[in-house]
């Protein structure tokens, strides 16, 4: 009992230091991701020198910029017109989330952003890679239009959101520019610039920006591979559920991936509206966590709770619902509760994999450090949403997860080996128990064949005693008869065995000989061979059927009656028919006599089982008063 409470002690101490250690690493991890923007812009103006770019090939242009609020500005209104500064902001953050000198702006309206960017003659091809500018906007370089996303307007009517990554060329006649962002946001919670402007070399971005892409399209494909193989394992084995939530999760994972960094989605889908991408970031948003909760409770079912599981899946259920009910802008209002709800799931995930580490689950550790993986992507990936934080970290989300998935898919991979090992085991036990089936319907076939000699000797002989006071030589021939007869009734300790047809036949008229001998003309024997005497057929197929049709059918009737043994091509091999004009079988004895436990047709479900096994297809009765038709279907092709 002592021994019991002291492994109870350390299994709650080793938790205890599991949670506290795992709280220590994400929190230094948080710390790091929310390291503030480097900043380099100060009262609307940049000067970049050499030993700047000396140092990195490329800078963001955070810090405090020029802001206009619900002005449409360009050039020529600041050098006409002289305007003050309403306020200079922090690049990258939405104008919402601004407060200075006690001014809220609104999240709805337009604003001007200006920026005097000053850099060295060292650089000859200057350019700016933009991304995250919500929703819509104009930039002008030095009073030039160079590109517009969407429609900038004041007026609902003209205004149209929409959103690219771009890298954009700057003028290279001179080393001061000015830079003029018009932007508007009349339809989302919050506008504005909300991710850093990279400046640099032209040739320098396009590489960094097609190398990105590259890598986005490599991963993306990689972990939609995962998911559609799993979801076709899952259609193959439906009871598999971790498949179909791993598949989920893969398959949510690719789908946001798209919508990461250089947006990829974009090369697919280039008409792809600002709505969709909302709408695709907001469902996998939603799923993501949930798909991932499902997956690991799937793996470790006995360590969670049905109903704590129902409730915080209840959420997402209602987000689900209401992305489908109220507008975008509505929903990005509620963007703390569905925080608050992710979190919860996530700690819900922990308290899980912390229950089956301590219990040794298999590659429970594993599970657990892949979790807190996914989990620091998922805290970056609300950061990188809400633009917080000023550490370069903008694909952790995409090259995280797929370490994670990777990881996942490595137990998924152990699950599918260890299933396969049982799969092995269990057909060595099924090949081991179908050769005890046929050693046990080998002993019955002999017990058969030993009930029925001693019957079967007895007449045989008394014929052969009755025939030699007449005829001598017949007698002799009959001797030699039955002495073939019981030699190939010894065969039945190999039944795997084939042998011709014309042997069976031989077999069969040395029976049929010694039956004739007690039963005179009253029983007869007719065959009609359409195929070659040499084909092959398992072992005493032939005779017990006649040998059926003799006791069972012919002799049983008053005047006796004849056995027609025809034997024709099929397309897949050979039919063998056995036909008697005896009484017949009564229908409620036919219904069973192929039945297993059946005692009235032991022979017949002996050679029945016997040629399931080797080509699929039995024996097939059928039987009328004063008929009784049994077919065998003999293939070309074996299956055992």
């Amino acid at each position: 009992m002592k021994r019991v409470k002291l492994g109870n002690k350390l299994k709650i101490k080793f938790s205890i230091v599991l949670i506290l250690l795992s709280l220590v690493c994400i929190i230094i991890a948080i710390d790091i991701m929310l390291e503030p923007h480097n900043t380099v812009v100060y009262n609307g103006v940049v000067t970049i020198s050499d030993e700047d770019f000396d140092q990195v090939s490329k800078m963001n242009l955070d810090g405090q910029w020029e802001f206009y609020w619900d002005q449409l500005l360009i050039s020529e209104d600041f050098n006409i017109l002289e305007l003050p500064v309403d306020s200079y902001v922090k690049v990258p953050e939405t104008w919402y989330e601004q407060v200075l000198d006690r001014i809220v702006y609104k999240h709805h309206g337009v604003a001007t952003y200006r920026l005097q960017l000053n850099y060295p003659v060292s650089i000859q091809d200057p350019a700016i890679s933009v991304k995250g500018i919500a929703t819509a906007y104009k930039l002008y370089a030095n009073g030039k239009l160079l590109v517009e996303v969407g429609k900038v307007s004041e007026n609902p009517s003209d205004f149209m959101d929409a959103e690219k990554s771009l890298v954009i060329a700057l003028p290279n006649d001179t080393q001061s520019i000015e830079l003029i962002f018009q932007v508007a946001n009349l339809n989302y919670a919050n506008g504005g610039i909300k991710h850093s402007i990279l400046f640099g070399s032209e040739y320098d971005l396009a590489q960094e920006k097609t190398s990105r892409i590259s890598l986005q399209l490599l991963i993306i494909g990689s972990v939609l591979i995962f998911g559609v193989y799993y979801l076709v394992l899952f259609l193959l084995q439906p009871k598999n559920k971790t498949a179909l939530f791993f598949s989920f999760l893969c398959l949510i994972t690719a789908l946001r991936s798209l919508m990461w960094g250089e947006q990829p989605i974009m090369i697919f889908f280039p008409n792809t509206n600002y709505d969709m991408k909302v709408m695709i970031n907001y469902i996998t948003g939603i799923n993501l966590i949930p798909s991932l909760m499902l997956f690991v409770l799937s793996i470790y079912p006995l360590e969670h709770n049905k109903t704590i599981l129902r409730l915080l899946l209840l959420p997402t259920v209602i987000f689900d619902v209401l992305l489908l009910l109220v507008s975008k802008e509505f929903l990005s209002g509620l963007s703390s509760l569905l925080y608050i709800s992710i979190l919860l799931q996530l700690g819900y995930i922990i308290y899980v994999l912390i229950k089956a580490v301590i219990k040794k689950g298999d590659n429970a550790k594993l599970m657990y450090c892949a979790t807190w993986i996914f989990i620091l992507t998922i805290i970056q990936d609300i950061l990188y949403n809400e633009n917080r934080g000023g550490l370069d970290i903008g694909n952790m989300f995409i090259y995280g997860n797929i370490v994670v998935l990777m990881a996942m898919s490595y137990v998924q991979a152990k699950q599918q080996a260890r299933t396969q090992q049982k799969l092995i085991l269990y057909n060595e036990n099924l090949i081991e128990a179908d050769r005890l089936k046929n050693k046990i319907i080998s002993t019955e076939m002999s017990f058969l064949q030993a009930q029925i000699k001693p019957h079967f000797l007895y007449n045989a002989l008394d014929a052969i005693a009755n025939v030699c006071e007449k005829d001598g030589k017949q007698a002799g021939n009959l001797i030699l008869d039955l002495a073939i007869y019981l030699r190939g009734s010894l065969e039945f300790n190999n039944l795997d065995k084939m042998v011709t047809l014309e042997k069976e036949l031989e077999f069969v008229d040395t029976y049929f000989n010694i039956e004739q001998a007690r039963f005179g003309e009253k029983i007869q024997l007719q065959t009609d061979i359409d195929v070659p005497l040499n084909y092959q057929i398992p072992i005493l197929i032939l005779q017990p059927l006649v040998e059926n049709a003799v006791r069972h059918g012919i002799s049983k009737a008053i005047n006796g009656g004849t056995v027609y043994v025809r034997v024709k091509e099929i397309h897949q091999g050979i039919c063998i028919e056995i036909e008697d004009d005896g009484v017949g079988i009564e229908p409620n004895m036919l219904s069973t006599l192929l039945v297993e436990g059946d005692t009235s047709g032991v022979g017949l479900i002996n050679i029945h089982s016997r040629l399931l096994k080797i080509y699929g297809s039995g024996l097939h009765i059928s039987s009328k008063k004063g008929q009784t038709i049994i077919k065998v279907n003999i293939f070309k092709e074996r299956l055992s």
